[in-house]
């Protein structure tokens, strides 16, 4: 045992000869002490006849780990021995007697090995890897820099970017396969043709889309013309069957321009008008009805078929906006009225020394504007129009690794070195709206002023309450949560009747709706206790509570002839679309009795109690419990009669010891939602048997309910808070943690703290960490080295 001792110690760095034990941190001193006196000689008893020594079981050696940098190199085997140890998986118990005080000791030892952090000798801030635009951050790019309402990843048919971390826009998984750049020069091709427009003059006749519009409703037309005069042709009818008329109203943003009746069949009626040049807004209104008892029918709706506008009667007509704000010089502009014309090289530099920043999200150098210069002059030297040859420049743009790809430069003050303000405007509008930088947060980083805290939280305050950062939801929630995933899962209808395509999409959209409001009103409590939820009819049914005063059975939309006891809910319901608010039932609670969640931790045909216990430990709590071991059979194959219950047959699963220090932290936790169905309803019998939800969890406490459940949980509030800023900054930044980021982990909860745990609050103090802009001491070289 000596021997063995000392062989550790030395492999361990606590050699007094090297220069690293006298410079090593005062943590790391304490963790090799720590391991040398009291872990290892626990760990050689319980662990070293199968993995000391040379014994190699399940591929783990312990003495392939001699010092404190190699087992953080590796930290999700170590992860995964601390797992199995906390939950008694291991070592196995007929071989092996490790008590309680042990066990915690090895647990926290690797725990503090892993992830604790000396912040007076904290390590240089980590890089994120070079990351490249995923799906939804480039169909927001294009979106917000050419405002153009399509998603270029969708039409072109992208590959499907890969998940790390839990997050799809983490720089080490973002690849770029050479299929994918035939996609993105496919895409560069597309975009161009909507942006930058060849034909002037086919813009003289335009066409819109009709709307089937109800008594008071308006279809509203943009049109963006040049002065002069103009013809718009409305085409139009009446409801459905009807015999007599009612009245619309077409408007020229704020002047109305004609009033008419609409007959019970097709006509087209025409109008002039004369305007100025720029935004207009045309307006159809459904302004009355002959028969007002019946004008909220549904047969009697304004039905508008199309709109057509030709104009103007003399001139040229407007290019559309896009283009013209991309097409900002023409090799015929002139600066002067006597001047010479600017000619094709002006223009284009003009074009790009505008366009470029917009698209590369900093200042660009002339050499950047020339390389995409050049490819409009080879454009134009082959016989392409000026139009053409600024297409050609745009997707040389689109595909250059400026535009594709998020890299940072770095400044220095002092010791301190960070992100400069242009590489700190870029994370800031991925985190908050997965897309581009606008015109008012480039100009703070091109005048150096976005690094100053008061500046950079104000604008982070702005970003949270523009419509984009919706993209918080289904960016950051949605994966969180797993929220995509639930498209996969496949209820059998036949078993559930209630469930439907629409439900699943109403499942979703309430945990989005609450996300919303938790991250702008809310607090991370809310995702375990709030009393609340958003409903529309049909998940008001599924809930069993009032939908605005009415009944929600009563709101189905059954067909003639149906019986209405009918369970089967495949059509819609009366005001579908629309979403209230609600208190929920007393036996829902937050975040872990919603639909989608129940849900997407189902079986196809019954609920399952381990996959719900894994999620809440896993997604909520941040407490993952180990891998199972490998050959262990399945639940479905504990030899158990055909009509046991789940908690027997989880029973008899546990009965396996490899199977019962893992079961012993998830089954407790899942058992006590069995109340709720696989599709998330709530049942208090299956297969005519009581459910019985109760149990006891890890540390003793006991609980008779989903709801006794959820409140012993939701004393673990600072657990799923730090669960929740720790899957935060992991999406803000675009990599995984490390052990350098604990510091800044630590001080963002101690702020959040203050603050209730805001989501608002949490995401301030993520903006402003030395993480997010990779702020850290420019140390000496060797100082470096040794961190």
């Amino acid at each position: 045992m000596t021997r063995i001792v000392l062989r550790l110690l030395l492999g361990l760095g606590l050699m007094l000869q090297s220069p690293l034990a006298i410079c090593q941190d005062p943590l790391d001193a304490e963790l090799t002490s720590l391991w040398a006196e009291k872990v290892l000689p626990v760990m050689k008893t319980h662990c070293g006849e199968c993995h000391m020594d040379g014994a190699n079981e399940a591929g783990v050696n312990l003495g392939d780990y001699s010092t404190l940098e190699k087992i953080r190199s590796h930290e999700s085997t170590w992860e995964q021995i601390r797992g199995v140890i906390r939950a008694e998986a291991m070592p196995p118990a007929e071989s092996s007697k490790m008590s309680t005080q042990e066990r915690a000791l090895v647990t926290q030892w690797i725990e503090r090995t892993l992830h604790e952090v000396d912040c007076n000798h904290r390590p240089t801030t980590p890089h994120v890897t070079v990351r490249r635009l995923n799906q939804f951050e480039y169909d927001n790019t294009i979106r917000d820099i050419f405002g153009v309402d399509f998603k270029p990843s969708k039409e072109i048919g992208f590959v499907s970017d890969d998940v790390g971390n839990g997050f799809d826009n983490q720089g080490e998984v973002l690849t770029l396969a050479p299929i994918a750049l035939e996609k993105y020069l496919q895409a560069a091709a597309l975009i161009s043709k909507r942006v930058i427009s060849l034909d002037r003059e086919s813009f003289r006749k335009q066409s819109f889309e009709g709307e089937y519009l109800p008594f008071g409703q308006s279809l509203s037309v943009p049109i963006y013309v040049a002065s002069g005069k103009y013809t718009v042709s409305i085409r139009t009818r009446f409801g459905d069957d009807q015999k007599d008329n009612c009245k619309a109203k077409l408007w020229l943003d704020e002047t109305l321009i004609s009033e008419w009746d609409v007959a019970p069949k097709d006509e087209t009626a025409k109008y002039d008008f004369e305007t100025t040049a720029g935004d207009h807004m045309l307006r159809i209104e459904y302004a009355d009805d002959t028969n007002p008892e019946n004008r909220g029918a549904g047969n009697r709706r304004l039905i508008i078929h199309s709109v057509r506008l030709v104009g103007p009667e003399q001139g040229d007509p407007a290019f559309p906006r896009i283009h013209q704000q991309v097409v900002i010089a023409t090799p015929q502009d002139k600066d002067q009225a006597d001047a010479m014309p600017i000619g094709f090289t002006e223009a284009t530099r003009r074009v790009f020394n505008q366009l470029l920043p917009k698209l590369y999200r900093r200042s660009v150098s002339d050499d950047e504007v020339h390389a995409v210069m050049m490819i409009c002059q080879k454009a134009s030297d082959a016989g392409c129009s000026y139009e053409e040859s600024l297409r050609y420049g745009l997707q040389g743009a689109l595909v250059a690794p400026q535009f594709l790809f998020r890299s940072e430069s770095f400044v220095q003050s002092d010791a301190v070195r960070r992100l400069d303000d242009f590489g700190i405007a870029t994370r800031l509008s991925y985190f908050l709206w997965a897309s581009t930088p606008d015109e008012t947060l480039l100009k703070l980083a091109a005048e150096n002023r976005l690094h100053e805290p008061e500046v950079l939280q104000a604008e982070a305050l702005r970003m949270l309450q523009d419509s984009r950062s919706e993209s918080l939801i289904t960016g950051f929630f949605s994966q969180w949560l797993g929220l995509r995933n639930i498209q996969k899962i496949d209820i059998d209808r036949d078993k559930f009747p209630m469930w439907s395509d629409r439900l699943r999409a109403a499942m979703v959209k309430e945990t989005e709706m609450f996300c919303r409001h938790v991250l702008h009103e809310g607090s991370i409590e809310d995702f375990l206790t709030a009393d609340y939820t958003f409903v529309n009819p049909r998940l008001a049914e599924f809930y069993g509570v009032e939908f605005d005063g009415q009944q929600p059975s009563e709101m189905y939309k059954r067909r003639p002839g149906k019986n209405d006891g009918d369970p089967r809910r495949q059509g819609l319901y009366e005001q579908e679309d629309r979403w209230i608010r609600v208190t929920l039932p007393e036996n829902r609670k937050g975040v872990l009795t919603q639909a989608a969640a129940l849900a997407l931790t189902s079986n196809p045909t019954r609920s399952s109690a381990v996959k719900r216990g894994k999620w809440v430990l896993e997604t909520v709590l941040g407490d993952p419990p180990p891998s199972a071991p490998p050959n262990v059979p399945s639940l479905e194959q504990a030899k158990a009669d055909d009509h046991a219950s789940l908690r027997e047959r989880l029973e008899i699963h546990r009965s396996n010891p490899s199977c019962a220090g893992c079961h012993k932290l998830i089954d407790p936790i899942g058992l006590g939602l069995e109340n709720f169905d696989a599709t998330g309803r709530w049942r208090d019998q299956e297969d005519g048997r009581e459910i019985l939800a109760q149990g006891s969890l890890v540390d003793g406490k006991t609980f008779t309910g989903p709801t006794e459940l959820i409140k012993i949980l939701s004393d673990r509030t600072p657990d799923v808070a730090k669960n929740f800023t720790q899957r935060l900054l992991t999406y803000a930044l675009g990599r995984g943690l490390q052990r350098a980021d604990r510091c800044d982990v630590d001080k963002i909860l101690a702020h959040a703290q203050q603050n209730r745990y805001t989501i608002k609050a949490l995401i301030l103090e993520i903006v402003q960490s030395d993480s997010f802009l990779q702020r850290s001491l420019d140390l000496p070289q060797t100082q470096a080295n040794r961190n």
